[in-house]
């Protein structure tokens, strides 16, 4: 009944920085994903550096150094 989350695939954001390269806006872009236009805001906003801009490697590589490995015991 609740709802299933899928994260953004390597592939998914290689088309995202395809599309925001080319002056898509981020609505356009959730549309041709699927996906919800905060989702897409949320990963450029996250991800885009001031001068490199949206790198999909680096925030692929971002998005694994975020998450939580360990117990819950090891964070107190």
């Amino acid at each position: 009944m609740g709802t299933a989350y899928k994260q953004l695939s390597l592939e998914d954001r290689c088309q995202i920085a395809r599309l925001h390269q080319d002056g898509c806006s981020i609505r356009k872009i959730a549309a041709s994903l699927d996906r919800a236009p905060s989702t897409i805001a949320r990963e450029l906003k996250r991800n885009t550096g001031r001068k490199v801009g949206y790198k999909p490697a680096y925030a692929s590589e971002q998005t694994k150094a975020r998450r939580w490995k360990g117990s819950k015991l090891e964070r107190q």
